[in-house]
C-alpha cells in the first residue's frame, strides 16, 4: 500500500567502506536523449515496470489491467502473457519480472504472494511460494523488487508495528529498511545485505468506519531516500540520497563508494503546489490499483497531506530511481522539480564515475535500460501510455 505513493516521491553506515575521492570535478553537459525508433501503436493504462528480453523484445507489466505483455519492436505487436489466475502461468497481481540463467523467467505475483515460473518460450513452469510477511521479526517484503541470474529475490525488508485505537488502525514505519536477499527455493530465510533510507514523511494513518476504510499519510516526494537496484551478477548498487554517493556491493561482498557532483536546486512556493497536485494526482489514479486487491465490500480511500516541514532543496536523486543496464552501468533519476515537466538521468560506470547526463522529452518516463538503449512510456492527453524504444548514443 505504501509503496506505490512512494513511487512518486538517514544514510547509515555500511562499514569498512572504499571510499573514492569526492567527484567535483566531474563536468558532463546534460544532453537530450534522441527521438524514439519505435512507439508501439496499442497504448498501455499504467506501466510499472519491463525487462528486456533481447534487443528488439521487452516485457511490460500494467498496474492497472493486471497484466503482462510481450512487445515486440521489430513487429510493432503487443501480447499478452500468462492470463488472471491462480494455476501456472497465472497471477493476479505482477509486481516483479525477474531473468533466470537459461533465459527462463519468474513472475513475482503480490497478491497471491507466490513466484510464477515461465519458460524460455514464455509457456507457463511451476509456481514457488514467497511470503512477503515475516511474523517472527514483524517485517513485510516491500518495492522494489529486483532478481539474480542464480534465481536469487532482492527487496526491502520494512519492520512494521500496527495496532489499534478507538476502532481505527495506526502505523508506525521505519525510516530506514533493509535490503534483504533470499532464495526462494531454499530455507537460508533472508540475508541482510545493507541498510538504506526509504522516503516516508510522518505516519500513516488508517480510519475505519463499516466497511469504508480511509488511508492518511504525509506527502513524501521530497525526503532524501537511498534508490538501489541489483545487476544480473548479483552487484548492487545503492544511491545515498544525501549526498549523492554511489556505493556498490560485489558479489562477495566488497564495498566500494564514490560522490557525484550535482547543483541543488531550490524549492519554492510554487514547486510544492506543484508537487501536491501531481502527488495528489498520482495517488488517485493508482489507489484504482490498490482498490482491486480489497475485498468487493470494502472501500479504500486516500487522504495526501503537506510535509510538516519542506526542505530548503531537492533531494539529488528520486526515490526508487536506480535502474541498473545490462553492461554494468548505473543509472541514476535525478530530483527536478515537477514544473521542469522532463525527467534527467545520470548515468554511472563500475568505478562510479558519471560519464552521461540524459533528458527526456516532456510527458515522458524512462522504465528499463537494454542493450544499448533505453525504453520510455509517454503519456497522451488522454493519460494513455505508450511504449517506447530509444537508441542511446555511445559516450
Amino acid at each position: 500500500m505504501t509503496a506505490f505513493i512512494l513511487r512518486r516521491a538517514r544514510a547509515i553506515a555500511l562499514g569498512a567502506l572504499s571510499i573514492a575521492a569526492p567527484a567535483f570535478g566531474q563536468a558532463v553537459t546534460l544532453r537530450d536523449l534522441p527521438k524514439p525508433s519505435r512507439e508501439i501503436e496499442e497504448p498501455f493504462s499504467l506501466v510499472s515496470g519491463a525487462l528486456e528480453l533481447k534487443p528488439s523484445q521487452v516485457l511490460a507489466v500494467d498496474a492497472t489491467e493486471m497484466t503482462v505483455s510481450l512487445v515486440d519492436f521489430t513487429k510493432g505487436t503487443r501480447t499478452t502473457i500468462g492470463r488472471q489466475g491462480s494455476g501456472p502461468g497465472e497471477y493476479r497481481m505482477p509486481a516483479g519480472l525477474f531473468r533466470l540463467q537459461g533465459d527462463s523467467l519468474w513472475l513475482f505475483d503480490a497478491m497471491q504472494q507466490r513466484l510464477v515460473a515461465f519458460n524460455p518460450d514464455l509457456t507457463a513452469g511451476t509456481t514457488i511460494p514467497m511470503l512477503v510477511f515475516d511474523q517472527s521479526t514483524t517485517t513485510a517484503l516491500t518495492a522494489p523488487f529486483f532478481g539474480d541470474r542464480k534465481g536469487q529475490i532482492y527487496a526491502s525488508a520494512m519492520k512494521i508495528e500496527a495496532g489499534r485505537s478507538g476502532g481505527n488502525m495506526q502505523m508506525s514505519l521505519p525510516d530506514s529498511v533493509g535490503v534483504v536477499r533470499v532464495d526462494p527455493r531454499g530455507k537460508a530465510g533472508r540475508t541482510e545485505l545493507a541498510r538504506v533510507r526509504f522516503p516516508i514523511s510522518g505516519k500513516p494513518d488508517i480510519k475505519q468506519n463499516g466497511t469504508a476504510l480511509k488511508y492518511t499519510m504525509a506527502f513524501p516526494g521530497l525526503v532524501a531516500s537511498d534508490p538501489w537496484t541489483v545487476f544480473p551478477d548479483g552487484r548492487i548498487a545503492i544511491v545515498r540520497g544525501a549526498t549523492y554517493t554511489v556505493e556498490f556491493i560485489a558479489v562477495d561482498g566488497k564495498k566500494t563508494s564514490a560522490r557525484v557532483a550535482y547543483d541543488p536546486i531550490k524549492v519554492t512556493a510554487a514547486d510544492q503546489k506543484a508537487e501536491m497536485d501531481e502527488a495528489r494526482r498520482a495517488m488517485a489514479e493508482q489507489g484504482k490499483t490498490v482498490q482491486k486487491m480489497m475485498p468487493a465490500n470494502i472501500t479504500m480511500d486516500f487522504e495526501l497531506l503537506p510535509p510538516a516541514e519542506w526542505p530548503a532543496n531537492y533531494p539529488p536523486v528520486s526515490a526508487l530511481g536506480a535502474l541498473a543496464a545490462p553492461d554494468g552501468r548505473l543509472w541514476v533519476k535525478r530530483g527536478t522539480p515537477f514544473r521542469l515537466g522532463r525527467e534527467q538521468w545520470d548515468v554511472i560506470d563500475q568505478a562510479g564515475k558519471l560519464v552521461a547526463r540524459w533528458r527526456l522529452p516532456a510527458k515522458t518516463t524512462l522504465v528499463a535500460v537494454g542493450q544499448g538503449v533505453v525504453y520510455t512510456v509517454r503519456t497522451d492527453e488522454d493519460d494513455l501510455r505508450y511504449l517506447q524504444r530509444i537508441e542511446v548514443p555511445k559516450s
